[in-house]
């Protein structure tokens, strides 16, 4: 519900919104937005589906008197954190995003299972950082970012589409004085064959209500009456690909609410369910050994089987690993790791070993003006001689500290 309320506080698209504007001052919508065709734009809320809106073009510079835009591409730990601490009596800030809220993602294996609400581990964007809801040159859009005009200072956006049966995606542009790249990273696959298809990642909560809602439709259909033993045991086997802190944290929580809930509510089934973890590896591999150690005891007495082996071919009901073993599952869980994402690979700036967004000490794109780029999208350049530091809570600090750097970096570039 938070969703809609908070989408329709902060759309540029809103009726009130648009009054608020026009009621502060001497500010005007001409000001802010512009159109490829118009010194000033209509409200809009006029425009009918007839309008060629492709004539919109968004945000344009700011003026002498007005504050620098600082824009800001995600909306995930990084870009939160930033948006949260930076001086809106300084800075007006603008933030682009696919989604509206920020998820706190330790627990969200906890809401796959019941254990948390979905609500309890999303924020609203408007929360975190109040003057893009009230402040009349702040922004949320909802939309992801396709191309980065440096020379012009422009992000150019795309507006996000529910189907196939509604408006085409509307483009625009964004001035920046400033531009924070903090877009994140995505799931990896390894090119595996089947992976997109059938399995389901752990990133948003979105894939939290899918793997809810195939779990316990699993549950059901192992119970129809005439249902084959094989066919039974494969709607009850949860395999999660992946031995890292969000694949055991799952296997972990799945295997607490199959020996809590699962054998008190179905009982007809309870001997049947099992939980299979996957890792080509040691599973926490980056952590200490005293901790890994404890993780597969922990897990060994939940019932959690664990198997080491490579994910060649991905199935809609088994996957294959790369010694031919066959292995049914009703649940398919992926959980490999992240890397670069599809905007961060188009992006023409220089990259780190790792194909990330490569910055400096002081998080800047060396290559490019007014550009800096944090969080898992970004990695230090080989000449800075610092290592890059992995996606863990050992380094929240350290990311803290530097982003504090970056506040600091923001301001003495305005003074100058």
């Amino acid at each position: 519900m938070f969703l809609i309320k908070n989408l329709t506080r902060i759309s540029p698209t809103t009726s009130s919104i648009v009054t608020r504007f026009r009621s502060t001052g001497s500010f005007t919508l001409a000001s802010r937005f512009c159109t490829a065709s118009e010194t000033q734009i209509q409200s809009p809320a006029k425009f009918s589906n007839d309008v060629d809106r492709s004539q919109y073009s968004g945000l344009s510079p700011t003026r002498e008197g007005e504050k620098p835009r600082v824009v800001v591409l995600g909306s995930g730990w990084a870009g939160c954190r930033l948006m949260k601490g930076i001086d809106t009596n300084i800075y007006d800030v603008v933030c682009v995003s696919p989604r509206n809220h920020m998820v706190f993602t330790p627990l969200l294996a906890s809401t796959c299972v019941g254990t948390l609400e979905f609500r309890s581990v999303a924020e609203p964007i408007s929360r975190i950082q109040p003057a893009i809801s009230r402040e009349p040159g702040s922004y949320f859009f909802l939309a992801n970012c396709s191309r980065l005009d440096a020379e012009a200072h422009e992000v150019h956006c795309e507006t996000l589409t529910d189907g196939l049966n509604t408006l085409k995606p509307w483009k625009f542009k964004i001035a920046y004085d400033k531009l924070v790249v903090a877009s994140g990273a995505e799931a990896s696959t390894f090119g595996i064959q089947g992976v997109m298809e059938n399995a389901i990642f752990l990133r948003e909560v979105h894939h939290a209500q899918e793997i809810r809602r195939k779990l316990l439709l699993n549950l059901m259909l192992s119970d129809t009456p005439g249902i084959s033993k094989e066919e039974k045991k494969r709607l009850l086997h949860c395999v999660v690909v992946g031995g890292g802190p969000t694949g055991v944290e799952f296997s972990g929580e799945l295997s607490d609410f199959i020996m809590k809930d699962v054998r008190q509510r179905y009982s007809h089934v309870k001997d049947d369910i099992h939980v299979t973890l996957i890792e080509a590896r040691d599973i926490l591999s980056s952590f200490d050994d005293r901790l890994r150690r404890y993780a597969i005891k922990q897990l060994n007495k939940s019932g959690v089987r664990f198997v080491r082996g490579i994910v060649k071919d991905v199935q809609s009901q088994k996957l294959i690993l790369d010694d031919g073993t066959e292995v049914p599952y009703g649940l398919l869980v992926w959980s490999t790791g992240v890397g670069p994402s599809s905007f961060v690979r188009s992006l023409g700036l220089p990259k780190d070993p790792t194909g990330r967004i490569g910055i400096d000490e002081w998080m800047r794109v060396p290559s490019v003006q007014d550009v800096f780029a944090i969080g898992d999208c970004s990695g230090y350049l080989e000449t800075t001689g610092k290592p890059t530091l992995p996606a863990l809570a050992q380094v929240d600090n350290f990311h803290t500290f530097f982003t504090s750097h970056l506040f600091l970096y923001l301001s003495m570039s305005l003074i100058n």
